[in-house]
């Protein structure tokens, strides 16, 4: 097998299987006062800790959710909420990850104003166009740090300064999910309030994720509990927690590798399949994704007969993978829609190695010609 849709979830670790059958042993419920409930909750603050350290953050501003997913949802509903007093412009862009999108389009029908930011030709959104649409009423931006489907990168690192010209008091949220322990996540550094991670995309188990809250009161989505500070009620994930602690520990934060793999892919399909488009930056790359479109056939032909050879790839993001529409981030980044159709995205990690890259583009070759041939 030729895993190469890593964007969409990764192999557990050995470290973080681990992690998770020692879980299995201290099996006392955290917010219990005797001791095994007492030993999980300190594995649950270790792994909280470890977490927060290669964040840059304090343990405390970890707050434990079902995934990326609701973490997202949390951080854009849990902000516009506790806010509205202060207004009720929302900014977002048009090429973030369903989670935000839709929690989006839920409070424009509660009478927010959202504003979606478009990108250029690359996928990357305009600093100017972001100013443009802040207003002293702008209560939350929030901007994807690496995207899902291209694996560009964002500014985030610029958009604070933006901030404080115009809306000094809005929050500003990343989503980090794509990026964290691939490339560097500071939000620290970024001035960013608020950001969400998933255990998955890390090597974890799914069914584990953390909002990381700076700075900000957020209004809860859930409740009916006092754990975590009463913001995310209801009893840990230990084994997940543990897990997502482990494979954190392992995540070296640097892309180099994954650059040295995408440009590999890149070449080997450029040499051997024409009429091919790269989509997305170079410059501005996490290296984990490529996002490439195959002119003349329909992606998920493609997926399939890669897939009877053991090779694996998606058309984008798997969260609406079951049901197939035109990319909202290739379709805002101005492909036509040859492109979108023949778009596939194929995501690394570091244990896939060169080798394998050259024996998945022979197979991408052969099954190319073989469907243009019978496309015609």
């Amino acid at each position: 097998m030729i895993y190469l849709d890593n964007a969409a979830t990764t192999k557990p670790s050995e470290a973080a299987v681990k992690a998770m059958c020692k879980a299995a042993e201290y099996f006392g419920n955290p917010s219990s006062l005797y001791g095994p409930g007492l030993d999980a909750e300190k594995l649950i603050n270790e792994s909280k800790a470890g977490i927060a350290s290669k964040l840059g953050i304090e343990p405390k501003c970890v707050y434990f959710t079902s995934g990326g997913t609701e973490a997202n949802n949390t951080a854009v509903f849990g902000t516009a909420y506790s806010r509205i007093k202060m207004g009720k412009r929302l900014i977002t862009t048009s090429v973030e990850h369903p989670s935000v999108l839709e929690a989006f389009k839920k409070l424009e029908t509660e009478g927010f104003d959202v504003v979606y930011l478009g990108v250029d030709g690359n996928g990357r959104i305009l600093l100017d166009e972001l100013e443009a649409a802040l207003t002293e009423d702008t209560v939350l931006v929030s901007v994807m740090h690496v995207n899902n489907e291209t694996g560009v990168i964002e500014p985030v690192d610029k958009i604070k300064a933006v901030m404080k010209k115009k809306s000094p008091k809005a929050l500003l949220h990343c989503d980090c999910v794509q990026s964290f322990g691939k490339l560097p996540v500071l939000p620290r550094k970024w001035g960013a309030d608020l950001i969400t991670i998933s255990a998955h995309k890390i090597h974890g188990f799914k069914g584990c994720g953390a909002l990381c809250v700076m700075n900000g009161r957020l209004k809860p989505l859930i409740y009916g509990g006092e754990q975590q500070n009463s913001f995310r009620p209801g009893t840990e994930n230990v084994g997940g927690i543990l897990a997502f602690g482990a494979a954190a520990k392992e995540c070296q934060c640097d892309n180099s590798y994954l650059i040295e793999l995408r440009n590999e892919m890149k070449t080997l399909l450029g040499e051997k399949i024409d009429n091919i488009k790269f989509n997305g930056s170079d410059e501005y790359s996490a290296g984990s994704v490529l996002n490439v479109s195959f002119i003349g056939i329909k992606a998920e032909i493609l997926l399939h007969a890669m897939e009877t050879h053991g090779v694996y790839v998606s058309t984008g993001s798997a969260c609406s993978s079951h049901k197939p529409q035109p990319s909202h981030v290739l379709t805002a980044m101005g492909l036509n829609s040859k492109e979108i159709e023949g778009a596939v995205r194929i995501s690394f990690d570091e244990s896939i190695t060169k080798a394998q890259l050259k024996e998945a583009a022979d197979f991408f070759e052969t099954e190319v010609k073989q469907i243009r041939r019978y496309m015609r």
